[in-house]
């Protein structure tokens, strides 16, 4: 570990042990500074052995052993009840969940889209009291698995907390994870692909530049120069690091997004015709409409000048651009790591409040279409490379931007997790037993406007949090209900 970070190796480090060293994407602070926890509330009783067993076994399986490393990574040649695959917390709370004063906080889904609570609420539940996340860190000198369970058991729920230090993975690296545990859960042990090895950093060439540039970046021009970064600094920065901010749960139900990205494909379908254009090639997803939609809400009500730049940075998988390049298809061999890439939405506040929502969602579609290629990849990491930030991310826009992140762990599929053979009673595997409420918590870096589109439950029901600075969740609810006004 020193090498990297200036420290020991982990006291409990062994000579045996494989170690690799830290990929492109794992090496930086936007990835380091963060710990995470992912909640899955489930209405059941479920048998915590079971859940441990079956993450452990996932861990010990061939191409999977990176997740029981100790950072940087140190794999043990055997995990052992001194040095476990992962780590395991189990507190029985021996009380119905609506006695337990953090558990009667679980947030329950509403008839119309609102503000349903403070994800930081169950954070104890997600960490351990007094446990305040220090990001790589907490990992630094301890020999301790970069990957945890913590189980929540109540008399009439479970609460299966997965714990990560961001280097370990994405959110489409927690798919693969999730996939795997349930498939061990089921055992279905034939069914779950080798990760890709990882013994070098496939993205090497990437984060090198050893290839050469196709083509341009589409924002190349738009980057924020040294001027404008320290004005952003001052701005976007002061909300991140030092202003206080607040957590909040949004639930969004069928009966209200669904209508809304009807009439958005509508809209465009009609435009389309009036263009001389095919209307069958009109294309949005579930998640381009909320994404305009809570963009549209983050900027409504906070009185910004209309010509005030908009910067939606929305967080894309590098895995489909690069299959068959730098990595293998995912289907055979996944990349159960970290590689991200962006998709950059610039426009001004004048045209979020008064242009239809189908113009800004085609606005999010067009961005993720053009700039998730293989080439714009190239491109964009060019720009990292020439920034010198030290960071996988460039600054588009300009100084004074309104800055909003958005992170969608859809695809991770948490909502659509069956543990049923966890399950106490009714031992009857053919009934599903899934999440009915999932929440993330991170920290500590928690910018300001960073949304997380959590997925979709089985009733429909679409769930986002966030952090906003301290008092601007009152805006966005204002916003919200006139959105939404019978």
């Amino acid at each position: 570990m020193g090498m990297f970070f200036g420290r020991k190796p982990p006291t409990g480090s062994a000579s045996g042990d494989e170690v690799v060293p830290l990929h492109f994407f794992e090496n930086s602070l936007l990835v380091q500074g963060n710990n995470m926890a992912a909640s899955l509330v489930f209405d059941a009783v479920l048998d915590p052995k079971k859940l441990q067993e079956s993450l452990e076994g996932l861990v010990k399986r061939e191409g999977w052993q990176r997740l029981g490393g100790k950072i940087e990574w140190h794999i043990p040649t055997e995990f052992t009840a001194e040095r476990p695959a992962i780590s395991f917390a189990h507190i029985d709370h021996g009380m119905p969940a609506a006695e337990h004063p953090a558990a009667s906080k679980i947030p329950s889904p509403t008839t119309r889209p609102a503000i349903v609570g403070d994800p930081d609420d169950l954070e104890d539940l997600a960490w351990g009291a007094e446990y305040k996340p220090g990001g790589i860190n907490d990992y630094l000198d301890a020999d301790i698995p970069v990957l945890g369970l913590r189980v929540n058991s109540f008399t009439d729920k479970t609460i299966v907390v997965l714990q990560w230090q961001h280097v370990a993975f994405d959110a489409l690296g927690l798919q693969y994870v999730v996939e795997g545990w349930s498939a061990m859960l089921w055992g279905k042990t034939t069914e779950i692909p080798t990760p890709c090895k990882i013994d070098s950093d496939p993205f090497d060439s990437l984060a090198r530049g050893s290839r050469p540039q196709t083509e341009e970046h589409v924002l190349s021009e738009k980057r924020v120069g040294l001027g404008g970064m320290l004005r952003w600094g001052l701005g976007y920065g002061i909300d991140m690091l030092i202003r206080s901010k607040e957590n909040r749960m949004v639930c969004v139900p069928e009966s209200h997004w669904r209508p809304q990205l009807e009439k958005a494909l509508q809209e465009l379908r009609a435009l389309a015709v009036e263009k001389g254009e095919d209307p069958s090639k009109v294309f949005l997803t579930e998640n381009d409409i909320l994404t305009a939609w809570i963009l549209r809400c983050v900027v409504g009500e906070m009185g910004m000048s209309p010509s005030r730049t908009v910067a939606a940075s929305i967080a894309m998988s590098l895995r489909k651009a690069f299959e068959g390049d730098l990595i293998p298809s995912s289907a055979k061999h996944p990349y159960v790591g970290n590689a991200f890439g962006w998709a950059n939405v610039l426009v001004s506040a004048g045209d979020v409040t008064s242009k239809p929502l189908s113009w800004l969602a085609q606005q999010v579609r067009r961005a993720i279409n053009e700039q998730g290629t293989r080439a714009q990849h190239e491109a964009y990491y060019a720009m990292v490379r020439a920034s010198g930030m030290g960071l996988p991310i460039v600054i588009l826009g300009d100084g004074g931007m309104a800055q909003v992140g958005f992170s969608n762990w859809n695809r991770a599929g948490l909502f659509d997790l069956d543990f049923a053979p966890a399950r106490k009673e009714p031992k009857d595997n053919s009934i599903p037993c899934r999440p009915s409420y999932i929440q993330e918590n991170h920290g500590p870096i928690k910018p300001a406007d960073g949304f997380f589109i959590l997925g979709k439950d089985e009733r429909g029901n679409y769930w986002t949090s966030a952090c906003k600075v301290k008092g601007q969740w009152d805006k966005f609810e204002e916003q919200l209900s006139k959105d939404f006004e019978v």
